[in-house]
């Protein structure tokens, strides 16, 4: 082998590396119950997919792939005591779940802080992004019965360098009222129970329409203007 070749190979083998391990957390993901990163984007449709056909859609290329793999490095670093806190819910049958990456007190006040990898630094904290944590928040204090004083996203940008404008990290904070995070609870109740009853009557939810949609892994599989079922390809 050239010295190209040589290299070539070594790429090849770190993207195996990484795909290897992508399969190796996807096996460990339980579809037995919603996560509440899913619930986020307000789709039901997406959702009950999720819960039937998620082993379908974990397709990615190697790019993306590494991506994720850098983000799930950001968020297995601890930062708190509360760190990569396990949050779950049942409701009529149903359960929802997920993991906050850190739960800290600071002056007295208790926040829910998300680490977000990013390939440039906002001025301003995406709105996507704090309702997840808003999400968080809400779960929270179904499980333990505690409002959270506030959320926080922490943005990484790991390749950038100090004299670059927007800096290599940055923090938003926003503070919550216990209305606001009974707000949450409300809703998660609703898509819950919603897309069980969906499950259990073989029926499918309605879409929601947003900018998500382009993204989503299931978009060749729902047909967003009827409710008609199309089952993904290798199902």
């Amino acid at each position: 082998m050239n010295l190209t070749e040589i290299e070539e190979e070594v790429n090849k083998r770190f993207h195996a590396g990484v795909r290897k391990w992508m399969e190796e957390e996807n096996a460990k993901r339980d579809t037995s119950y919603f996560h509440v990163t899913s619930l986020v984007y307000k789709c039901k449709r997406k959702v009950w997919y999720e819960s039937q056909y998620y082993d379908l859609v974990n397709k990615v290329d190697d790019a993306s792939l590494s991506r994720m793999w850098i983000g799930t490095k950001l968020h297995e670093t601890p930062i708190s005591e509360m760190h990569e806190f396990p949050v779950w819910f049942q409701f009529e049958g149903a359960s929802v779940g997920g993991r906050i990456d850190e739960i800290m007190e600071i002056d007295g006040k208790k926040f829910i802080i998300d680490k977000k990898f990013v390939s440039y630094i906002p001025k301003e904290a995406n709105e996507h992004y704090m309702e997840q944590v808003t999400f968080y928040a809400a779960l929270y204090y179904l499980q333990k019965g505690v409002f959270v004083d506030g959320i926080g996203i922490h943005y990484y940008k790991p390749t950038a360098s100090y004299d670059d404008e927007g800096g290599k990290e940055r923090t938003f904070i926003k503070l919550l009222t216990q209305e606001e995070i009974l707000k949450f609870t409300d809703y998660i109740k609703d898509m819950v129970g919603d897309i069980s009853n969906h499950i259990k009557n073989h029926t499918l939810p309605d879409p929601y329409q947003s900018w998500y949609c382009k993204y989503c892994p299931y978009r060749l599989s729902c047909a967003v203007d009827s409710k008609e079922f199309i089952e993904p390809k290798g199902a």
